[in-house]
Formats: C-alpha cells, sequence, structure tokens
C-alpha cells in the first residue's frame, strides 16, 4: 500500500488550477500561478526558472508538483492570504504556534 498525498480542501482543489504544492505532511494544494505571483515576487521567480524535465520533476495529473517545507495547515493558511478574497475565506489560527508558522513563512515567501 502506498500513501498517496491527501488532497487540500476548497479553493485548493480546483480541477483548472495549473500548479501543484505538496507540503511537507503530503497534501496537494491545487493553485493558480497567476493568483501567486500576483502575491509574491519570490512565486513569480519560482514559476520563471526554468523547470526540469518531466521525467526529473514529479508531475500529477499533468501538473508540476513542487514540494514545500511547510505543513498543510501552515501552508492552507498562507496561501489564503495570497488567494482573492472572492475565492477564499480568512484562515483560521488558533494558537500561537501557527501564528509563528505563518509568519515564517510569509518572510521566506514575501521577502
Amino acid at each position: 500500500m502506498t500513501n498517496s498525498p491527501a488532497r487540500a480542501l476548497p479553493p485548493f482543489d480546483h480541477v483548472k488550477a495549473d500548479v501543484i504544492l505538496r507540503s511537507s505532511d503530503g497534501v496537494d494544494f491545487r493553485v493558480f500561478r497567476l493568483f501567486l505571483s500576483l502575491a509574491s515576487p519570490s512565486f513569480e521567480t519560482l514559476f520563471d526558472l526554468p523547470q526540469p524535465s518531466e521525467k526529473d520533476m514529479g508531475i500529477k495529473d499533468g501538473f508540476p508538483v513542487i514540494p514545500v517545507s511547510e505543513g498543510s495547515k501552515t501552508l492552507d493558511s498562507l496561501l489564503r492570504f495570497c488567494y482573492p478574497c472572492t475565492l477564499a475565506e480568512e484562515p483560521v489560527i488558533e494558537d500561537f504556534r501557527e501564528v509563528t508558522n505563518v509568519l515564517d513563512a510569509a518572510k521566506k515567501i514575501f521577502s
């Protein structure tokens, strides 16, 4: 039995998304490059870099899979800040440790 990555909750499970961010705990976030590129120059740079060939890069359902070091809860919260408010509800952050995790991730992405 293999451990397939879990699928993120809406809005990060859209079938028309064009890239998959895989959290460190194995959750796939199907996201739109445009939204993330507009939110952060770091994402724009990441997507503009030459990509490895399909055989060297993880591909799932025809989309590139980009592994990230953040866990799914942190990544979900961070992405909710990047997505237009009409598509994503505000993140629910319930404890101080999660606040610091999201802030650390934001510093990496937005600096």
